[in-house]
C-alpha cells in the first residue's frame, strides 16, 4: 500500500480549510486521525504544515482481510 501523510499540530490533525467572510482561511482540526485528511503527496501536506505551524507525519496503512 502507498505511503500517506498527515499534518499534525500538537494533538490535533488537519481536517480541512474553510474560507471565512473576511476572505481569510480558517483551518479546521480534529483530534481523531480517522477524520483527518490523508494525502499521498508529501509536498502538498508540507505546504499546509508550514502555513499552520504543524509537522508532517507518515502514516503506515495496512490492508486488513
Amino acid at each position: 500500500m502507498e505511503n500517506v501523510y498527515v499534518v499534525r499540530l500538537g494533538n490535533l490533525y488537519y481536517q480541512r480549510r474553510n474560507l471565512s467572510i473576511t476572505n481569510n482561511y480558517r483551518y479546521k482540526m480534529t483530534d481523531n486521525l480517522n477524520d483527518a485528511i490523508l494525502s499521498e503527496s508529501f509536498d502538498d501536506v508540507k505546504k499546509i504544515a508550514e502555513i499552520i505551524g504543524g509537522k508532517v507525519y507518515k502514516v503506515n496503512l495496512e490492508e486488513v482481510e
